[in-house]
């Protein structure tokens, strides 16, 4: 109780002293415009609109892998530990030619109803965006061509995974062997 006094008197005193160094209140009227005219803004909230807070639409890319993998893969490509990390981690797939087929035969991937030419464009904008620290130096993007040629595979992921794991080990195209672990290995 005591403690929370002191923080009761601590906030009045503050309050007190801010009120003691506010400025006169003028009789002039009070008008909703704000002091400064803020730019036009497309967010619909009064308060963003006052900063003048613009949002700009997603790319067509991101907007794919929105409605399409971030509900598992969270939207920053962060999430859960039964989920395998996309930020940091997925542009090592893009090393080597194993890697990169498995990446558009995930079954998300490849079963996506999304056309090829979107799909590219999807993981060419993932790998950029999450992980392009991790990409070869001589990184080529996806072509549509060639994401409808590798999504037609069907794979056995955990397997598949595991496999593309240990030729990046081998390769030395990690870091560590256990860059690419995932806590629950027995689900993937």
């Amino acid at each position: 109780m005591l403690r929370g006094g002191i923080g009761v008197l601590a906030a009045a005193a503050a309050f007190a002293g801010h009120t003691q160094n506010a400025p006169a209140r003028s009789s002039a009227p009070v008008t909703n415009a704000p002091a400064h005219s803020a730019p036009a803004t497309n967010v619909p909230d009064a308060v963003t609109r006052k900063t003048g807070l613009r949002v700009e639409p997603m790319t067509r890319p991101a907007r794919i892998y929105a409605e399409n993998c971030e509900g598992c893969h969270g939207w920053a490509g962060v999430s859960v530990t039964e989920i395998p990390t996309l930020k940091g981690r997925i542009g090592y797939f893009a090393r080597i030619p194993e890697g990169r087929r498995y990446l558009m035969q995930v079954p998300n991937v490849a079963l996506n109803p999304s056309s090829d030419e979107d799909i590219a464009a999807m993981m060419n904008w993932l790998l950029a965006t999450f992980s392009r620290e991790q990409l070869p130096a001589d990184f080529v993007p996806y072509t549509a061509q060639e994401v409808a040629g590798l999504r037609k595979a069907r794979i056995d992921v955990a397997a598949d995974r595991r496999r593309v794991v240990a030729a990046l080990v081998a390769a030395k195209e990690l870091p560590a062997p256990d860059a690419l672990t995932i806590p629950h290995a027995s689900l993937y």
